[in-house]
Parts: structure tokens; sequence; C-alpha cells
């Protein structure tokens, strides 16, 4: 039965729109397990592994509920599924793994290094979920894949990602300058361990876009598979870059092939967009065609984009050199038709752009994620290219999404 919780937003907090990942910037997404494994260790007579397969004989449970940043925004609807943290609890460790008296809190251990503790009472409420899917798609890497914690009357430090292990203790961790309280309860504004509410409150309110800013620039498609890319020996640095994922039921041998047989039919939003996108240079007098029944990826290189790179069944790079702001003059650098050419261009006035598709298995199937990367090279066509990126990014974002859901209608077929 799905649990409901009251869309309230508590004192101190601020409904957010969005739903982006805050934490460590620089801690790069982990590598998901194939099966997800939990650690069971600290007090207790009996240290276990717990598998996937033994946490779906519990019983599974849909909740809706809000989660709420220590930095005072609140994302409210999300629907989690997964287990309680207390059937856990009492159902497998305590009669398999025997708990010492002394044991208090349990301390939750991340794949990305990251652990947080919460006080036994706190971990076994009703509404404390070991979730392993988000709106009805399995956890992203994003927010904490391949399972993360879910509790929505604790700050979101305590809602840890990747959780990977359970240590029951006789004291909570502790983590510098107070930063996290031993409990974390919003209702209390529990927001560090030994300064006043009011005191931290307006400080971390005012610290929201700049840990935005560093939290996106952080993501980075090595940051999906916790190694670098081809695209990341290719262009480790950027100026814009955009990222896009979908989790796709499939392995990741059939994803990558329907990748390279996808049509630009299959695309729902990719004529109008284009045609908008193009209309400038039509009224300029330049012809602009294409054939909607080719390969997504054989029309590219026809248009001027260049094969950077492919690891076959995983990775394959794309990328194309021109003045993608002009309304004329705008065609690819023809000269640019190899990696070696396209690494060594630095003619002043132009724009490097290198896209990834990264086919990744995760859990029972895959993630596809692509990724955009653009280099200008030199000051003025960084400023050129900065006015144009902001005008056609929705536009782009929305072309990308698209093609990874034709990607998956060609699946399911």
């Amino acid at each position: 039965m799905p649990a409901q919780h009251a869309a309230t937003i508590p004192p101190g907090q601020r409904p957010g729109a969005r739903f982006p990942r805050f934490g460590a910037a620089t801690r790069p997404f982990p590598e998901v397990p194939y099966e997800a494994r939990l650690r069971i260790s600290g007090e207790v007579e009996h240290p276990i592994e717990i598998s996937l397969e033994e946490l779906r004989a519990l019983p599974r449970i849909d909740q809706e509920s809000a989660l709420h940043c220590v930095t005072t925004w609140t994302k409210e609807g999300l629907r989690w599924s997964g287990w309680r943290l207390a059937d856990l609890y009492h159902q497998v460790i305590e009669p398999r793994c025997q708990p010492r008296p002394e044991a208090r809190y349990l301390v939750l251990f991340g794949h990305d290094g990251y652990c947080c503790s919460l006080l036994l009472e706190d971990a076994l409420a009703d509404d404390v979920l070991i979730a392993d899917t988000l709106d009805g798609e399995p956890i992203s890497p994003i927010h904490g894949a391949p399972l993360r914690i879910v509790s929505p009357r604790q700050y979101g430090y305590k809602s840890l990602k990747h959780l990977a292990g359970i240590g029951l203790r006789s004291k909570p961790i502790t983590l510098p300058l107070g930063l996290e309280h031993p409990r974390g309860r919003v209702e209390h504004q529990e927001r560090h361990a030994s300064a006043a509410a009011w005191l931290v409150r307006w400080p971390y309110r005012a610290l929201i876009g700049a840990t935005a800013f560093f939290q996106r620039r952080g993501i980075r498609s090595r940051h999906f598979v916790g190694h670098p890319t081809l695209l990341d020996e290719l262009m480790p640095q950027a100026e814009h870059f955009e990222v896009h994922d979908i989790w796709l039921d499939a392995t990741p041998e059939e994803t990558y092939r329907a990748l390279l047989a996808l049509q630009g039919g299959e695309i729902r939003l990719l004529r109008p967009l284009m045609a908008l996108r193009e209309l400038p240079a039509r009224l300029v007098g330049r012809a602009i065609g294409g054939d909607r029944d080719a390969a997504v990826l054989d029309a590219l290189v026809a248009s001027g984009f260049v094969q950077l790179a492919e690891q076959p069944g995983r990775e394959i790079v794309l990328g194309v050199v021109g003045r993608f702001w002009k309304l004329a003059g705008n065609a690819p650098v023809r000269s640019v038709h190899d990696q070696q050419t396209f690494t060594a261009f630095d003619q002043p006035g132009y724009a490097k752009a290198a896209m990834n598709l990264l086919v990744r298995a995760e859990g029972r199937g895959c993630r596809l994620i692509t990724e955009t990367r653009i280099q200008t090279t030199d000051p003025a066509a960084a400023r050129s290219f900065r006015r144009y990126w902001r005008l056609i990014r929705p536009g782009s974002g929305l072309i990308r999404r698209s093609w990874l859901s034709a990607v998956r209608r060609r699946l399911v077929a």
C-alpha cells in the first residue's frame, strides 16, 4: 500500500521546482554494482552480507514524500519505492546478526565514500526506506543508484546515496565543523550539531546558487562510470556542457545495436526543433536537407561531424568544429576529418563540440548517457558562443532527451 505524507513545507524551508543532486561536488559517482549487496557489521555478533534477492523478499513499499535539503529547499511529491529499513532490521538484522545492547546508532556507508549516522529510533520510523526506484524508474546515479536511504523527517544529508553497508555503533559519527547533527530532524530544525538554526539558515540559503553551480560543474560522464571515458580523454575540460541519461530495460549489447540503427524519423522532436534552429540559415539562402530514413549517426557524419573514437558496444564519440552562432558561414570545418585534426585545431574564431553516447550496465538493464562538451578557440569566440548557447540550449536538451526516448521505443517495439 502506498504511504502518503502531507505535502507541507516545514519551518525555514522553501519549495523547490527542481531536484538537484547536492553533496560533495567533486565526489565521483561510483560504479553501480551489477548485483547490489549490503554489508552489515559493527556492534553485532555475526556480520553478514545481504543480497538484493533477500531485500526483495521483504514487503515492498511505495511512498510519496518530500526531501528537505539542509540548505533550506524542499522538493515535494517524490515517488519512492523500496523496503522499510525497519523491516530489514527486525526481519533480517536482528535474528541473523544479533546486535549488541550498546548498538544505538546505524552508520550508513555509501559506495562513494560518504557516510552518516542515524539514531536507531529515527532509522526504524515507518517512513524510512531503502529505495531502488524514483518516480517509477530505477534511481539514477545522480540520485544514488543502486540503493539509497529515504528519511523524510530528517534533512537530506541523512538520506544517504549509493548505500553499500550498515554498521551498528554505540556512538554517532562526527563530521568536521559540526556539519552533521546527530539526529537532523526537520521538525526541530536540527541543521547543525551546535550552531542555532537561525544562525546557519541564512548562510546556507545564500549558498544555494553557488552550491548548485559547482554541483552542475562536477557532473561529468566520468562521474557516471567511475573512470575516464573516451570523451574525457578527447576533451577533459569544457566551457559548456550538458548531460542526459535514461535507464533501459535491455542489455548493453541490445542498446548499442539500437543506438547505431536509430533513424532520424524516430526522434520525434528532431525535425521541428532542427527546422527552427536552422531557420536563419534558410532565410539567407542556405539549403538544408537530410534523410530521415538514414541512421542518425551516419547522417551526422554526412553533415560534417567526425567520428572521433569508439569502444564498440560501449561508447562512441562524435565531434564538429564551426562557427555555430553565425547566420551564414557556419558550416562545419571540413579540414577537421579525424581525431588528430580535431584535437589539434586551434584557429581563432571557432568552437569545438564533442558528443558521446555511452552505454553502461546497471542492475538488470543498462543506462544510456549522452554528454556534449564545447570549447572555444579564443575569447571573442567564447563570447559569441556564450550568447548562442543561452538561446539554443533548451532546444538542444529537448533533442537529446527525445533521442534517448527514441532508443527506448525501438527496444520495446
